[in-house]
């Protein structure tokens, strides 16, 4: 029972997708790339925050108070009301002020430099995809042309078979030549429809959306490919100036310095505590009024030697703690507060800062891994371009030999100079030249993003 499978390859009448129209609406439509500039914008607030701790708590207070006292001088007054216009405090501990400012800046300066990392990892994936898209539909054009020189020659084989003048050994290999190229084509038609379903959900658009994209990018200058055949001392000294570049551009390196900044400084942030005095001023502007009680606030003895006196006296003091109408009054006061209980170490700053140092530390050690990794990541880099650049110059020849010798074996085959094997075997030969091109124009493509990415810098400059 043979299962036929029939593929078919939209042609959409439209303007091809270039690569940085490709590379710009991934970016846009990047949910993870999104959620790191959202992430920014938090960094940026925290560092209002921070700035906010120099900023006064300011409000208005209004309250009204009743009271009784059997006795004394607060018996003659039965309550208050009280209006605070202006009311205002402000306590500062400037390490920890400082030190949480340097925190929140070196945070921000991370987060800005993660989005930039993700931004590239997405450039990355997006130019392979878009690359694996071109070149399957190559090795799709490439098996469809080898098809039908299989299948003229199955033909040939087949007549010359059934009239003797080819063997049954010859017939058998033209059919499993024809049967085998048949597969590998259903098996590149199968590998461009995946392929061109993971470029449309990379860009955010429906899976089966039909894909075309510009050619002209498969392009390679034969010049473009000189400057990577450099004498040893050259091609060393191009290294370290890449590794360079990189120790200064690559946004998870940079990602990482800051990042370490930032717990190194919100670690002395929980040491001010105890490191430092807290300063404060408070004060406050309004205005208030007293309620005296009604009826006789003096209670005479009986003695009429004292009583005018401590009558005079009650009515005097009453009208000085309880003073009639409305009363403007300000007040403020500086002070410095040092938490010296802080000092133990069992106090909880103490533990915070610890955590914060270790975790400072934690970074300082991937650090150092990475800086040692960069070096390797742009050695390998470089490598793979030149091994990729070598082999475009090469293949670019061989396709052509092995074209040309496709031509003379066909020739050959039909006038009976030489046997259906040779003339498989020159078609096969065609088949590998050509998959060895195709594969190293992807390398050359991609290692050059790589490359770009490695020392740090966008392969197209999105803005």
């Amino acid at each position: 029972m043979a299962v036929i499978i029939i593929f078919s390859v939209s042609v959409v009448n439209a303007q091809p997708l270039t690569l940085k129209q490709a590379i710009t609406t991934a970016i846009q439509n990047n949910n993870t790339y999104k959620a790191a500039l959202l992430k920014v914008e938090e960094n940026r607030y925290k560092v209002r925050e921070s700035w906010g701790m120099l900023w006064p708590q300011l409000s208005t207070d209004v309250a009204y108070t009743r009271q009784w006292y059997e006795a004394g001088f607060q018996s003659q007054i039965a309550g208050q009301y009280d209006v605070k216009i202006i009311n205002g405090q402000i306590a500062v501990n400037p390490g920890a002020f400082y030190n949480s400012l340097q925190a929140s800046r070196n945070g921000y300066i991370a987060s800005e430099y993660e989005a930039r990392s993700i931004k590239a990892n997405t450039i990355i994936t997006t130019l392979r995809l878009y690359y694996q898209v071109l070149l399957t539909k190559e090795l799709i054009s490439m098996h469809e042309e080898s098809l039908k020189a299989l299948e003229e020659n199955l033909r040939v084989v087949t007549v010359g078979y059934q009239k003797g003048t080819f063997s049954k050994l010859d017939f058998l290999r033209a059919k499993v030549a024809y049967n085998n190229e048949k597969t590998q084509l259903i098996n590149a038609k199968n590998d461009y429809l995946t392929v061109c379903a993971t470029f449309n959900i990379q860009l955010n658009r429906d899976i089966n959306e039909p894909v075309e994209l510009d050619e002209s990018v498969l392009m390679v200058n034969n010049d473009e490919l000189q400057y990577l055949s450099l004498e040893e001392e050259k091609e060393i000294a191009l290294i370290k100036e890449l590794v360079a570049l990189s120790l200064k551009n690559r946004p998870e390196l940079l990602q990482l310095t800051h990042s370490k900044k930032a717990l190194e400084y919100a670690s002395d942030a929980a040491a001010s505590v105890y490191l430092w005095p807290s300063l404060f001023v408070s004060g406050n502007y309004g205005t208030s009024k007293s309620i005296s009680k009604d009826g006789e606030q003096f209670t005479p003895t009986g003695n009429p030697a004292i009583d005018p006196i401590l009558e005079a006296m009650s009515q005097g003091m009453s009208e000085s703690f309880a003073p009639k109408g409305w009363n403007d009054h300000w007040m403020i006061t500086f002070g410095a507060t040092y938490q010296w209980g802080a000092l133990s170490p069992i106090n909880s700053s103490h533990a915070k800062a610890k955590q914060l140092e270790s975790q400072a530390n934690q970074l300082d050690l991937q650090l150092e891994d990475f800086v040692k990794s960069v070096r390797l990541d742009i050695q390998r880099g470089f490598l793979k371009l030149k091994s990729a650049s070598n082999s475009i110059y090469s293949q670019q020849g061989n396709v052509e030999t092995a074209e040309e010798s496709l031509k003379t074996a066909t020739a050959q085959f039909r006038n009976g100079i030489i046997d259906n094997s040779k003339f498989l075997e020159a078609n096969v030969a065609l088949i590998q030249a050509k998959t060895l091109y195709i594969q190293s124009l992807y390398d050359y493509k991609v290692s050059q993003a790589e490359l770009n990415k490695s020392i740090g810098v966008d392969y197209f400059k999105i803005y």
